[in-house]
């Protein structure tokens, strides 16, 4: 049992407060003995906590640990910023400033026309995916004509090439197939919207639009053909 001092017996609103013989503090009494154990137990130096970034594992990135190792921190490049700003603008957090659209707007179409099969894939509406012979299709319209394509033997191909038109400023149009063997791009299309109708009269090449009465006659049995 540890000593209590008796050098200074206080009273203090209602509670006796005792001087430690260790540290001199005043402490009240009923808390003495656990104070005085407490006082002459080694210091031990408080853990810093846990900081991921600390491990060189777990936690780090490119960037990162460029920050802590003093480098130079690495630039982001166009397709992930334009991952980025899609992310920001689909989660409402993305400021909308005419400088923001503008950057977004850019970075999409660089994206665009680096990887066009995102584009197909993505950015085509509500329609259902539907994939044969490892091509994509945007629903069963397309999958009707391209089937008949090639059956009639005509190797149809996904256009890969885009071309650019002006609607609310410059974009690229990527017609959904193209026919070698007749120079020819077909696009199959239900909905038809005053864009579709800008970027067709605005098309430079032949170009063919397979809508519902023609898809209907592929379906039958009875379609004469492009």
């Amino acid at each position: 049992m540890f000593q209590s001092s008796e050098l200074s017996i206080n009273i203090c609103m209602n509670k006796i407060k005792t001087t430690c013989i260790h540290c001199n503090k005043e402490i009240t009494s009923n808390n003495i003995e656990r104070h005085q154990i407490k006082c002459i137990l080694p210091k031990v130096a408080s853990i810093p906590k846990f900081n991921p970034r600390n491990t060189g594992k777990k936690g780090r990135n490119q960037f990162s640990k460029a920050k802590d190792e003093g480098r130079p921190i690495p630039t982001f490049s166009q397709d992930t910023i334009a991952k980025i700003l899609a992310t920001k603008e689909r989660n409402g957090t993305f400021g909308h400033t005419e400088e923001s659209k503008r950057k977004l707007s850019a970075s999409m179409k660089r994206a665009v026309e680096n990887n066009p099969d995102a584009y197909t894939s993505a950015n085509r509406g509500r329609t259902k995916q539907i994939i044969v012979d490892n091509i994509k299709f945007q629903g069963q319209w397309e999958v009707d004509f391209y089937l008949w394509a090639t059956q009639a033997g005509l190797n149809p191909q996904r256009a890969t090439k885009g071309f650019k038109y002006n609607w609310d400023g410059e974009r690229t149009y990527f017609p959904d197939f193209y026919i070698e063997s007749k120079d020819l791009y077909v696009e199959v299309k239900g909905y038809e919207t005053d864009r579709d109708r800008a970027k067709w009269a605005q098309f430079t090449e032949k170009l063919c639009i397979i809508k519902e009465a023609e898809i209907k006659q592929i379906q039958a049995g009875c379609f004469v053909g492009l």
